[in-house]
């Protein structure tokens, strides 16, 4: 197994899962959990093993990432990469302190954009709502009682995508035991497309892998 040290500039990454990053006494996913981190929280990296892994995530999904070997004053152990971003996220409480980590970085830019589309025989004219971010491009279309979301990812891997999308579209069910994480759960892969579902509104959940290193996100609400 080969490893990799960093500098102290490099060395600072921030979890991103909703769920929580466990940290494992040795780098193996059977390894003993001994500590679970919040979302948000920065860690500092003293090395990064090479050697890749899978971590399976819901039913057939998985995703690609090494073991970081972190250390402060409370706990030493190791996280999988695929729990980590280097971007610095910004923090939302989206209820009663279940927090998620959002990515998209700072906002550039906000646009209208007036288009065509053709349904069968008829044109409908459609205004998209366009908000660019440092790391994703924000469309929504509202048509015929329906809305339309679309985000256009570039500069993030294929984990933070994911991770974004659980974020987004994250559901707390409250029950006598507590606050209960909902996320989006895995149905299938088909080619370039990974599809999900969630309970509510939402339809045709999806990460589109567009093969130039971007993601795109899309979904649909109709009422």
């Amino acid at each position: 197994m080969t490893s990799c040290f960093y500098s102290q500039k490099e060395n600072t990454f921030y979890t991103i899962n909703i769920l929580g990053t466990e940290v494992y006494e040795n780098p193996s996913l059977d390894s003993k959990i001994i500590k679970k981190i919040k979302v948000g929280e920065k860690v500092n990296l003293i090395e990064i093993l090479k050697t890749e892994h899978y971590k399976n995530i819901l039913g057939e999904l998985s995703l690609l990432g090494n073991f970081i070997k972190v250390k402060n004053e409370s706990y030493t152990g190791f996280i999988f990469s695929s729990d980590i971003s280097k971007i610095k996220p910004s923090i939302s409480d989206v209820y009663e302190g279940i927090k998620v980590a959002d990515i998209s970085g700072k906002e550039h830019n906000k646009r209208t954009k007036k288009r065509i589309k053709k349904y069968g025989d008829k044109e409908f004219k459609l205004e998209d709502e366009i908000t660019e971010y440092e790391n994703v491009t924000y469309t929504h279309t509202a048509f015929d009682g329906c809305f339309y979301h679309v985000y256009e990812f570039k500069n993030l891997s294929f984990s933070e995508v994911y991770h974004q999308l659980t974020g987004q579209y994250v559901i707390i069910s409250t029950t006598e035991k507590g606050n209960y994480i909902e996320i989006p759960k895995f149905i299938e892969k088909k080619d370039n497309e990974y599809f999900f579902e969630v309970d509510g509104a939402t339809n045709d959940l999806k990460i589109i892998d567009n093969k130039n290193g971007t993601y795109t996100v899309s979904s649909d609400d109709c009422t």
